[in-house]
């Protein structure tokens, strides 16, 4: 259905396979995309497949996804822009959690090393430039290298 991929932080290259209708991300065991980032709260923020809409004219469901704080510490952040309310993803955007980014896309991958391999191909840089690449706010990749 849709991926997350870690592009910083402390899991940086690992990779999750959407396949829920929720997807819990958080330092919490029992979350579906477990952090180690002491910034993340246990259950910071989640990830929704919502297909109440129907594609225009049809009677097919449209497929969307939304991004939701949950009552973090440190709050969430999509494209760099602190979450006030669950907002739809776009493929590509880039979700901000404590010092950790995950990159959201559309596309679904059998593995973390095909999904890597794609994110670099498309002309982002390597992983570790990530930083630099991806679109967030300058205040994170200040705050990015004073703590990293």
């Amino acid at each position: 259905m849709a991926s997350l991929i870690i592009i910083a932080g402390p899991n940086e290259g690992e990779f999750f396979s959407i396949q829920d209708e929720v997807t819990v991300i958080g330092r919490g065991e029992d979350c579906q995309v477990q952090l180690a980032d002491e910034r993340a709260s246990r259950n910071h923020s989640q990830v929704t497949l919502d297909t109440s809409a129907m594609v225009p004219g049809t009677s097919i469901p449209l497929k969307r996804f939304v991004l939701e704080d949950l009552g973090s510490s440190n709050g969430t952040s999509l494209n760099g822009t602190i979450l006030e309310a669950g907002t739809v993803m776009d493929d590509g955007q880039v979700i901000g959690i404590g010092g950790t980014r995950v990159l959201f896309t559309l596309r679904d991958f059998n593995s973390a090393d095909e999904a890597l391999k794609e994110i670099t191909r498309i002309g982002q840089g390597t992983l570790a430039d990530a930083a630099s690449f991806w679109p967030m706010n300058d205040a994170w990749q200040d705050e990015r290298t004073l703590t990293d």
